[in-house]
């Protein structure tokens, strides 16, 4: 898709999911425009001529058009992420990074289910080719806005020595297994059930359960995407042991029933053409 150029303003050339396991390292090539990623499982390491980066979870990436970058290493089966390619045409226009996001090249995602939500919105518009220049606009100024946020809570990085911290990380680390509660995740962490919901709203705006159902469904439309297995399947791959159930939680996150996102969602084979330069 190509966007005409207005003003200063950046044009989205094209958005899209790089699915789990869709390769095994990230591409090596200079594009003639920005990318910002943000990775939603996994790590994605990836190098831009002299600086490297490791994107984590709930992390954002801008690559700069004109600048090499490349996989330095091997991505695992669970990484996945959303990008979006924009810039002015003709590429040597310009677009000054200081702009798009001041003084910062990498950070963490201060609302995550906001951003998942825009890409969403921006990807449907995509394909159903409603997608005119200055919606496209909007979608990637909605998204910019948010890489600009200060981060609330550091510890959505499984790293973080705090208790939101370290329940994010083990959710994320089970979040396929259907036992998964805050009791079980509070007796993993030697702490109340009460305590840890109240910890854990404070730090990421959202009770326990709502961020377990939120990856699962996250790790369902991946796999809707990327595999043809039915929905019972998916839903005991992401840790739901009822497919009623999954079917519930899914159709109340994402407005669609699970077989109306898939029919929404095309193939690989399917997707139309990409702008030259961009292949994900």
């Amino acid at each position: 898709m190509a966007g005409a150029r207005s003003g200063a303003s950046p044009t989205v050339l094209e958005a899209g999911v790089h699915r789990p396991g869709l390769m095994r390292r990230h591409s090596d090539r200079v594009l003639p425009v920005h990318e910002l990623i943000v990775v939603q499982a996994g790590m994605l390491p990836i190098r831009e001529e002299d600086r490297r980066f490791e994107v984590r979870r709930d992390k954002w990436v801008l690559l700069r058009a004109g600048r090499r970058h490349f996989g330095y290493d091997d991505l695992d089966r669970e990484t996945w992420f959303y990008w979006v390619c924009f810039g002015d045409t003709p590429p040597d226009a310009g677009i000054d990074e200081a702009t798009i996001v001041p003084g910062r090249r990498t950070g963490t995602v201060a609302r995550p289910g906001r951003v998942r939500a825009h890409f969403e919105h921006l990807l449907e518009d995509q394909h159903r080719a409603i997608l005119s220049p200055a919606v496209a606009r909007s979608h990637l100024q909605l998204l910019l806005a948010e890489m600009r946020l200060p981060a609330k809570a550091e510890g959505r990085d499984e790293a973080a020595p705090t208790l939101a911290g370290r329940a994010s990380a083990f959710i994320a680390e089970h979040l396929s297994e259907p036992g998964l509660s805050t009791a079980r995740i509070a007796r993993a962490l030697a702490c109340s059930p009460d305590y840890l919901g109240r910890v854990f709203r404070a730090a990421f705006d959202e009770t326990l359960t709502e961020h377990i159902h939120g990856l699962r469904v996250d790790r369902a439309r991946a796999l809707f995407r990327s595999t043809g297995l039915p929905a019972d399947r998916v839903a005991a791959a992401v840790g739901f042991g009822d497919v009623g159930y999954f079917r519930r939680i899914f159709k109340r996150r994402v407005g669609l029933t699970s077989g109306q996102f898939r029919r929404l969602r095309p193939s690989a084979e399917d997707e139309g053409p990409r702008p030259r330069g961009v292949d994900h």
